[in-house]
C-alpha cells in the first residue's frame, strides 16, 4: 500500500450515518403519509381485475352443425372449423384485411356464419380481446371489440373511479399502458371468503352501466382469500427473519460477534431503505418484492464479507497499526472489485427494467435500488460500524489493562496466530557420510 493512496472512508462516517438515518426516516414518513404499502393481491385479500373499455365493432354467430372457433393470435384473427372431414384452419391477417368490414366480408364466405358490423371503417389492427379465447361460435352472437385509437378523446381514470366509487372504500384503480387505450387495473379488498363471483359481477355490471353494454372486456381476473393472504404474509416475514438470523450465526462463526453485528446492521439498513423506497413511490408489494429483498440480502452480504475478510488479513499483516487505518486500507484495496461487480450487475439488470413489463420490470427496479444501496452500505455502513464496535471494545480492554488499544489488538492477533499455527516439532536428522572408492593416484 506504500505506492497507493489510502482513501479515508471512515473519516466522515458520522455524515454517512446521518444520511442513512434521513433516508430511513423519509421512508417511514412516506409509509405513514401513503397509509401503508401498496399491497398486491398476494398480501391483501380481494379481487384484482384488468379490464379494457373497448367499443363493440361487430358480432359473429354460427348456425351450422360443425364446431367453429374464432381465435386471435398476435392481433390476427384465425377461424378453425372441425367436422368429420378433419380440421380446417384459416388465418385472417390484419395486413390482408385492414378493416373490420373486410374481415366481415371474408367471414360471410364461411357456411352458416352470420356477421353484423356495428361500426364502419375501423382498422382491424385495433382488435381487443379478453378472457375466453378461443371463442366457440354458436347461434348466440359473439361480440368483437376494438380498442380506442383516438389519442385526443378517451375515458379517463377519474371516470372509472367515479363509476366504481360505491363498490368499496378499499377500491384502487390504475392505468395500464397508454391512457388512450382505456385499460385499467382494478383492485378491491375483502375480509370474507367466497365473494369472488359477487365482486366480479359487481365490477362488470357497474362498468357496463356506465360505459355501455358489450363495451367492457375482462382481460385478467385474480382472487386471493383472506386465509391464504395472511399465511403468505406471515411466511414472508419469517423467511426474512430466518435469513438474517442464519447470516448472523455464520458471520459470528467465521469472524467475530462484532463483525456479525456490523453485517446485520448493514443488511437491516439495506432492507429499510428498500422498503422505504417502495412505500414512498407506491410500488406494488408482491411475492416478487420479497424475492428481490432476499436477493439483495445475499448480494450485499457478499460485498460485506469480502471487505471483512480483507480487514482480518490486514489486521494480521499490519500488527501495531491503528484499526481505523487498517479498515481504510482494506476498503481501498477491495474498492475496485466492489465497483466492478456492482457495475456489471447493474448493466445486467438495467435492460430488464427498460424492456420488460409487469412484475419482471418491478423486480428489476427493486434490484437496481438494492444494488446501489448494498454497495453503499458495504463501504460506508458495515465497515464503519465494525470500526466503532472494535474501537469501543479495545478502549474498554485498554483501560482495564493499562495498555494502548494498538497493543491490545496486536496481542489478540498474536494469540490467534499462536492458536491456529502450533510450533512445529524439529527432530535431529543424522546425515551419513558417503563412502567413495578411490582409484589410481587418488588411492595413493
Amino acid at each position: 500500500m506504500k505506492n497507493k493512496t489510502i482513501i479515508k472512508f471512515t473519516k466522515h462516517r458520522i455524515l454517512f450515518f446521518a444520511l442513512s438515518s434521513l433516508l430511513i426516516i423519509g421512508g417511514i414518513a412516506g409509509w405513514i403519509i401513503n397509509s401503508g404499502f401498496n399491497l398486491g393481491i398476494d398480501f391483501e385479500a380481494g379481487l384484482s381485475q384488468r379490464v379494457q373499455i373497448a367499443e363493440q365493432v361487430m358480432s359473429v354467430s354460427y348456425s351450422g352443425a360443425d364446431d367453429v372457433t374464432l381465435n386471435v393470435l398476435n392481433g390476427n384473427m384465425v377461424i378453425e372449423v372441425r367436422n368429420e372431414d378433419g380440421v380446417k384452419r384459416t388465418p385472417l391477417s390484419s395486413n390482408d384485411f385492414t378493416t373490420f368490414n373486410a374481415l366481415a366480408a371474408k367471414l360471410q364466405d364461411f357456411e352458416d356464419v352470420t356477421v353484423s358490423v356495428v361500426r364502419e371503417g375501423v382498422p382491424s389492427s385495433t382488435i381487443a380481446t379478453g378472457l375466453g379465447l378461443p371463442y366457440t361460435l354458436s347461434s348466440t352472437p359473439t361480440v368483437i371489440n376494438a380498442a380506442n385509437s383516438n389519442t385526443d378523446s378517451y375515458i379517463s381514470i377519474d371516470a372509472v373511479r367515479e363509476a366504481l366509487g360505491d363498490l368499496s372504500s378499499s377500491l384502487q384503480v390504475q392505468i395500464v399502458g397508454d391512457d388512450y387505450l382505456q385499460e385499467f387495473q382494478i383492485r378491491v379488498a375483502t375480509e370474507t371468503d367466497g365473494t369472488k363471483e359477487d365482486l366480479e359481477a359487481q365490477i362488470f355490471n357497474l362498468m357496463e352501466n356506465n360505459f355501455g353494454s358489450d363495451n367492457v372486456i375482462v382481460k385478467q381476473s385474480d382472487y386471493v382469500g383472506p386465509k391464504f393472504s395472511n399465511l403468505l404474509t406471515y411466511r414472508s416475514i419469517i423467511m426474512v427473519v430466518v435469513a438474517l438470523a442464519l447470516i448472523m450465526i455464520y458471520i459470528w462463526i467465521r469472524f467475530q460477534f462484532s463483525s456479525a453485528l456490523a453485517a446485520i446492521t448493514a443488511l437491516a439498513h439495506d432492507i429499510l431503505i428498500m422498503i422505504g423506497f417502495i412505500a414512498v413511490f407506491r410500488l406494488e408489494v408482491t411475492t416478487t418484492t420479497i424475492a428481490a429483498v432476499l436477493t439483495i440480502i445475499g448480494y450485499s452480504l457478499n460485498d460485506t464479507i469480502v471487505v471483512f475478510d480483507r480487514i482480518r488479513e490486514n489486521t494480521k499483516l499490519l500488527k501495531g497499526t491503528r484499526f481505523e487505518k487498517i479498515t481504510n486500507i482494506s476498503i481501498t484495496q477491495s474498492l475496485s472489485r466492489t465497483l466492478i461487480t456492482s457495475l456489471t450487475t447493474l448493466f445486467a439488470v438495467l435492460p430488464l427494467f427498460i424492456f420488460a413489463r409487469g412484475t419482471i420490470q418491478l423486480f428489476a427496479l427493486n434490484l437496481l435500488v438494492g444494488i446501489v444501496v448494498g454497495t453503499y452500505s458495504s463501504i460506508f455502513i458495515a465497515s464503519p460500524v465494525l470500526l466503532a464496535l472494535t474501537q469501543a471494545r479495545l478502549k474498554r480492554k485498554a483501560r482495564h489493562l493499562g495498555k494502548a488499544p494498538e497493543a491490545i489488538l496486536a496481542e489478540e492477533v498474536e494469540a490467534e496466530l499462536g492458536k491456529n499455527s502450533p510450533t512445529p516439532v524439529v527432530k535431529e536428522i543424522e546425515i551419513t557420510t558417503a563412502q567413495r572408492k578411490l582409484k589410481g593416484k587418488r588411492k595413493k
